[in-house]
């Protein structure tokens, strides 16, 4: 998959995917010319691990509101 094809896939900027694989996160090849390319696979992986971080971060942004009684009616 093309960087764009990528970015559409993640709905992110084409600059996202490449700083993401510069730095690592999104295994890609690069032809002669510097063009990335992703495997689906690896991009459906990451686009798995997003959702699932995501999720994470707003199961623990709703305990800690809970806890600090954000919820709690108003008398």
């Amino acid at each position: 998959m093309s960087v764009e094809q990528v970015a559409k896939m993640l709905n992110v900027s084409p600059a996202y995917v490449v700083a993401l694989i510069r730095d690592g996160k999104l295994p890609a090849s690069a032809n002669a010319n510097g063009t990335h390319t992703v495997e689906r696979e690896d991009a459906e992986a990451y686009r798995l691990e997003a959702r699932r971080r995501g999720r994470k971060a707003l199961e623990e942004l709703a305990r800690v509101s809970q806890e600090a009684g954000i919820y709690d009616k108003q008398k």
